[in-house]
């Protein structure tokens, strides 16, 4: 319940408590009348809040009030919806696009690629190979063998040995002359001529 509905209420219920205490004491009938005299001008008051209201509720629409629930003395006039303004539509300037200019791309020149000259390969001439001569291999003539007479083995060695120690070595009878072997450091004047002649039974 809105506040002017209050006002209208205890406005009239002060006028129904005025006529029945009509023939009261001028004593009540004074102390209604102070009542009633007073909730009128609250009821005033009240009225001037609720028309400043009324003028800042036209610039701002507020949703209806929810009626309480209960009975109701009297029906409250809805406020008038204050007059909506519609919005003033600023004209839109289309952005200005500046010409994109296209790149100019220079000419590719193409590289100029230099012939290419095989390399002249020589003949290859195939060498020459000289005919090999096989070498001539002269004969070779054995000398036969001269003839074994033990001629100085007899001389010098059979006196003490017989013909045992023929076929010894030149280098076993140097020894066994050097180191006087069985007194063989008698023929120590032999030649080494002589002892290979001996060695080999000449």
């Amino acid at each position: 319940m809105t506040k002017t509905m209050k006002t209208m209420a205890l406005i009239l219920i002060g006028q129904t408590a005025v006529v029945q205490a009509g023939y009261a004491e001028d004593g009540a009938a004074k102390k209604s009348h102070k009542i009633h005299v007073t909730k009128k001008d609250a009821a005033k008051k009240g009225t001037e809040k609720e028309n400043e209201r009324g003028i800042s509720n036209r610039l701002t629409p507020k949703p209806a009030p929810t009626t309480a629930s209960g009975p109701t003395s009297a029906t409250t006039p809805k406020p008038a919806p204050a007059p909506v303004t519609a919005p003033v539509t600023k004209p839109v300037t289309a952005p200005v696009t500046a010409p994109v200019t296209a790149p100019v791309t220079a000419p590719v020149t193409k590289p100029v690629t230099a012939p290419v000259t095989a390399p002249v390969t020589a003949p290859v001439t195939a060498p020459v190979t000289a005919p090999v001569t096989a070498p001539v291999t002269a004969p070779v003539t054995t000398a036969p063998a001269p003839a074994k007479t033990w001629a100085l083995y007899n001389q010098y060695c059979s006196g003490c040995h017989g013909s045992g120690k023929q076929g010894k070595s030149a280098t076993a009878i140097q020894s066994a002359i050097n180191s006087n072997t069985g007194g063989m450091g008698s023929l120590s004047s032999l030649t080494s001529t002589q002892i290979a002649a001996i060695a080999a039974g000449q």
